[in-house]
């Protein structure tokens, strides 16, 4: 008991720091430490805001202690605060509350500032320019499958609709002109004549070239005949001479002054489960090289998402083809939240299946259609999160439009998405409906606007394929080309027939007859007989024989000679 007094009197003897040094209470020393503190810190703050109202003065105090007193105090009370915090931050996390989540729950606007919005109902809390925010930033994310409804039902074939639109339409032909060839070529009537021996004849007849300047240019156009031996002939020998020759044209080509463009360009087409179990090889070997395949859709009327169920059929055979492989969407989304439902679906279809072209966005409408209704700002938005979702989502994003979609829907606001993403460009000619491929030099749409990918039939006969296909071209660049001064030629066939022969001459003699020929008719001349004269006959001098002279009575006698 004394020793107990004796410890209660040297407490109450002692000073405030030696009490302070002896408490062994835990609550008492932290109470001690908090309250010392808050004196200190408020004493630095004091002098700290003493310091700052004296740091414009360049001329510093003629006091150097109080200098250093006051630089010390506010260095004690940063520290001093530093250690409350930490100390404060200590006890909360020694003695948490149970009633308080360790990981609080991402809210609509905690959401915005976060990494992603995690909760579907906090995504269609927003609007659709705060959700299209939240896209192109990067935090609305993808929403899981598992809260996306699918209703098969729904899966039907539209058709196209690349026409549609319910606004006044852009002027469209009717038909496109035919494809035509414009490269320069000498142009010939025919490539094969036929003529009769002695007439005569002009290879030149009617023969043009066509150039990089002019249509029919006649010319310098020069030629060469040759026979059936390859030997040269002249042209009189060849019309004069039955035989089977060969004309051979040409014309030097002298380049156009500017520089020529030419389109390089890829074929492709665009197929869906209404295509039907599909050869690939065959595709392949028609010339195609790439093709846009269906992964699914929205249904046009009452808006429920379906699968295609010959997707990821179409996608290996193509890819074992080696047919590059894109894919788009048929879209009827007319939200935001829609576009992010339609791009979720695609991005959880397409996940680690290589897709080596773009991941495409067809929106189409018609009368009849959810979508007709759509324009504008609000059409922009719908086209932004689809987009924007795919593209931060490594892959490349493009839209499939018509020139309605782009002029009249979007109106205002086509720069803007035309400047973002790729374009998928629907505007088939009715002359491909027979069919047939583009071929180099056949016409382009001529627009203001780029687009990387042109459909430009929905009548294409592609082997390996049993239903109509849509065709389109890849618009890779163009070459820049000047064509070097080179020799056009052509080559046509002449055949030279035999002229008609003529009746040939008789050589039977009509008999003598006593009646007296006609007048017209020219009399028979005897042949003039010398008469034998003897030694007893004598001429008479300047006479002249008669004109009939008198044929002896018997010539075979050799009588007489003939004097000279």
């Amino acid at each position: 008991m004394k020793k107990a007094a004796d410890n209660k009197e040297i407490k109450e003897n002692k000073g405030f720091i030696e009490r302070f040094c002896m408490a062994q209470e835990r609550k008492a020393r932290i109470s001690l430490i908090l309250a010392a503190s808050i004196v200190v810190a408020t004493v630095g703050t004091v002098c700290a805001a003493a310091i700052r109202s004296n740091a414009g003065n360049t001329v510093p105090s003629e006091n150097i202690e109080l200098n250093a007193a006051e630089q010390f105090l506010a260095q004690a009370a940063i520290e001093a605060a530093e250690k409350e915090t930490t100390a404060v931050t200590q006890v909360s996390t020694e003695t948490p509350d149970d009633t308080t989540p360790t990981e609080p729950r991402m809210t609509k606007r905690g959401g915005l500032t976060g990494e992603h919005v995690v909760d579907v109902s906090d995504l269609q809390s927003l609007s659709d320019e705060e959700l299209v925010d939240a896209i192109l930033s990067g935090k609305a994310g993808v929403i899981d499958r598992s809260n996306i409804e699918t209703d098969q039902s729904q899966n039907e074939d539209a058709g196209h609709t690349a026409s549609g639109g319910n606004a006044e339409p852009s002027p469209e032909p009717t038909s496109a002109p035919e494809p035509v060839n414009n490269d320069p070529e000498i142009k010939l009537p025919s490539t094969s004549f036929t003529t009769v021996a002695g007439e005569s004849f002009n290879p030149l007849a009617n023969v043009t070239a066509r150039t990089y300047s002019s249509e029919n240019e006649t010319n310098g156009i020069t030629y060469v005949i040759k026979d059936s031996d390859g030997d040269t002939v002249s042209l009189e020998t060849a019309q004069n001479t039955a035989g089977k020759y060969t004309i051979t044209y040409s014309y030097e080509l002298v380049p156009e002054s500017e520089p020529r463009e030419i389109l390089d360009y890829e074929l492709g087409i665009d197929i869906s489960e209404f295509q039907g179990s599909i050869d690939w090889n065959a595709v392949r070997n028609d010339g195609i090289t790439f093709a846009f395949i269906r992964c699914g859709g929205r249904g046009y009327t009452r808006g429920g998402i379906y699968d295609d169920s010959r997707f990821y059929e179409n996608v290996r055979g193509a890819k074992a083809a080696g047919i590059k492989v894109g894919v788009y969407f048929f879209s009827q989304a007319i939200t935001p939240y829609e576009a992010l439902e339609e791009a979720s679906i695609t991005l959880d279809k397409i996940s680690g299946l290589g897709i080596d072209m773009p991941v495409v966005m067809d929106w189409e409408t018609g009368s009849g259609y959810r979508t007709w209704d759509l324009y504008g700002q609000d059409f922009a938005n719908v086209i932004k999160a689809f987009c924007s979702t795919i593209a931060q989502n490594g892959y490349t994003p493009c839209v499939y439009l018509n020139t309605s979609d782009i002029n009249n829907r979007l109106g205002g606001y086509s720069g803007d998405i035309l400047s973002r993403y790729k374009l998928w460009y629907a505007y088939p000619y009715s002359c491909y409906s027979d069919g047939s491929f583009y071929q180099e030099g056949d016409m382009i749409p001529p627009r203001s606007f780029y687009f990387e990918y042109w459909q430009y039939s929905w009548h294409g006969d592609v082997a390996g394929i049993s239903y109509d296909t849509d065709l389109n071209i890849r618009v890779i660049g163009k070459t820049t080309v000047t064509d070097p001064a080179n020799v056009m030629t052509a080559t046509a066939e002449w055949e030279v027939t035999p002229a008609p022969e003529t009746p040939a001459p008789t050589d039977e003699t009509p008999a003598p007859t006593d009646e007296t020929p006609p007048s017209d008719v020219t009399p028979e001349v005897t042949p003039e007989v010398t008469p034998e004269v003897t030694q007893e006959e004598t001429q008479p001098e300047n006479t002249e024989p008669s004109a009939t002279p008198e044929t002896p009575a018997d010539q075979n006698t050799g009588e007489g000679t003939a004097t000279p």
